[in-house]
């Protein structure tokens, strides 16, 4: 395994090196998290990034802002008791110390401990690291709570990143899973959860990234992205709806009403702006730009198009 993490880890990025979270307690029912045996493996899937429609993705940011990177577990059979969570990041994000905030929803389980570790130093020879340690039953009268198992991802919590101002646009920065690192301390510490009071290895674990830009500029209409507004364009989105034809790409531009949803009313729209000299497409139109009020609607713009080819 963890022949497998280094490779990982070569895999991301040359620059990153051995950057972790840690999570780790010191009082007698943390000892499972610091354990250097670990019996087993779980069915636990954890992973970094920001949740949506219950798949963890990237997390997305404008150069120059904090990007909050969520951690997250499922796991469909345990309960579990509590987490280590050791992360290595990019030389180029800077760890907030202090920033890392329990879900609310293992606040209301009752997160009883948490210790996290934040290594920014990228000259000690182990890169930039961040270790989290919680326990969910730490502290009298102990009432056994634990997080509960779920097929879904749920949130463990989050911890805010710096995005240089200088960081290039359209490039993804690798924040990964690293077992066997030590953080600001000594005792070198990998990723695992405690289930029955023992340790154990997550069975997947899936790395995540904090991608610029948060959104890409784009003009409506453009949907098959050749830099002009025509039939084409009517053609493109009709295929993608109805006949598996290619993915718009940047759906935001094939939202001809801007409705949040792909639907025949969207060719349609464009055919009578066409033809008909019906209603022009919402903003941004006819030049670059982002939505006035970008939405949750799962249409975002993410890379540079033919019209629009620089950062916001």
């Amino acid at each position: 395994m963890e022949s497998e993490f280094i490779e990982m880890r070569r895999t991301f990025s040359p620059s990153i090196r051995r950057h972790s979270i840690g999570l780790f307690a010191l009082a007698a029912f943390a000892l499972p998290l610091l354990t250097t045996e670990i019996r087993g493996q779980a069915d636990t899937v954890m992973s970094i990034g920001t949740a949506r429609n219950n798949v963890v993705g990237p997390t997305r940011a404008q150069p120059g802002e904090v990007a909050p990177v969520g951690f997250y577990y499922s796991d469909p059979s345990s309960n579990i008791q509590g987490f280590t969570i050791a992360v290595c990041y990019d030389d180029n994000l800077i760890g907030i110390p202090g920033s890392f905030t329990v879900s609310f929803f293992l606040s209301v389980i009752g997160a009883e401990f948490l210790n996290v570790q934040v290594d920014n130093l990228t000259n000690d020879g182990d890169g930039k690291e961040l270790i989290i340690g919680i326990l969910l039953d730490a502290s009298p009268p102990f009432d056994g709570q634990t997080a509960p198992p779920s097929l879904n991802p749920i949130e463990i919590g989050t911890f805010q990143f710096l995005v240089p101002a200088d960081t290039d646009c359209f490039t993804c920065l690798p924040v990964i899973f690293c077992n066997g690192i030590n953080g600001n301390g000594q005792i070198p510490l990998s990723n695992i959860v405690v289930i029955d009071s023992e340790s154990v290895q997550p069975e997947v674990l899936v790395a995540g990234e904090v991608c610029v830009p948060r959104h890409a500029l784009f003009v409506r209409g453009d949907s098959n992205n050749d830099s002009f507004i025509d039939i084409a364009d009517v053609i493109h989105i009709l295929s993608f709806l109805f006949l598996d034809g290619a993915t718009p790409q940047c759906l935001d531009a094939a939202d001809m009403d801007n409705d949040g949803i792909m639907t025949i009313t969207d060719p349609v729209f464009l055919t009578l702006y066409i033809f008909v000299d019906g209603i022009a497409p919402p903003s941004p139109f006819p030049d670059c730009g982002i939505e006035p009020s970008p939405d949750d609607d799962g249409l975002d713009c993410f890379e540079p198009t033919n019209l629009c080819p620089v950062c916001p």
